[in-house]
């Protein structure tokens, strides 16, 4: 199997309305090295299997019915060096793929993480973004695992050692993950490598609700073992 340097994978259950724009930049980064984008579908029925395809991404299909389980599929037939994640309503910036691939340049990173952006986001999102990214790059550092899956990265090799994402996870996979990753070397945050992340969930709960919600699951997760089995879906 011929490897790349970068496999982007994004999963996905029936977003033909986002998924474009998010391979459209994807196509359009500024890097010099070899990268492959795989989506793991959970059954769309939507067009979004078509979409991916004629945006040269490979799809590969997901039972288990969650996002993480997309992440798995797709990581399992992956062939690149690094495992880059996102999911499929952001939108990254032209050098996001070039500024994780250079973190990896120091060889004792094993994994790391992006900076976020709202994508057409009012003030308050973008206090919001700023409070998030802080503690990503701060908590990450300090042995407390706070990840966004919208932007997570790590050396194939480390991930597999891991047993990577937990396909059977609802919510929290993000988190799970690099508390194991934690575990395996050093961790990076890259304030260049950004994507602009979608706000319809935040707007559709409330921004006290979505607050409370990922606060109490990621307390949860961390100190019980027990993320939320429940995460309604939001199209």
């Amino acid at each position: 199997m011929k490897k790349v340097d970068v496999s982007i994978i994004i999963p996905a259950y029936n977003e033909a309305k986002y998924i474009g724009a998010c391979l459209a930049a994807i196509k359009r980064q500024k890097f010099a090295g070899t990268y492959e984008i795989i989506v793991g579908d959970g059954d769309s029925d939507d067009g979004t299997q078509k979409i991916a395809r004629d945006y040269g991404a490979r799809v590969v299909e997901e039972s288990f019915g969650t996002a993480s389980g997309g992440r798995y599929v797709a990581a399992k037939v992956a062939k690149g060096r690094i495992l880059l994640f996102t999911s499929s309503d952001v939108v990254p910036c032209n050098i996001w793929v070039q500024s994780i691939y250079d973190m990896f340049k120091d060889r004792k990173v094993v994994w790391g993480v992006g900076n976020v952006r709202p994508f057409e986001g009012n003030i308050v999102e973008h206090i919001g973004a700023v409070i998030l990214n802080f503690f990503a790059a701060v908590l990450n550092h300090l042995g407390l695992a706070y990840v966004n899956g919208d932007n997570v990265a790590a050396r194939a090799s480390a991930y597999w050692k891991c047993k990577g994402f937990n396909p059977r996870l609802k919510t929290s996979e993000d988190t799970d993950l690099g508390m194991k990753l934690m575990k395996l070397g050093r961790f990076s945050f890259s304030h260049k490598a950004t994507v602009l992340i979608s706000m319809r969930r935040v707007r559709k709960w409330g921004y006290w609700n979505f607050m409370m919600f990922h606060t109490r699951n990621f307390l949860s997760t961390h100190f019980w073992k027990a993320p939320s089995k429940m995460y309604e879906p939001i199209r």
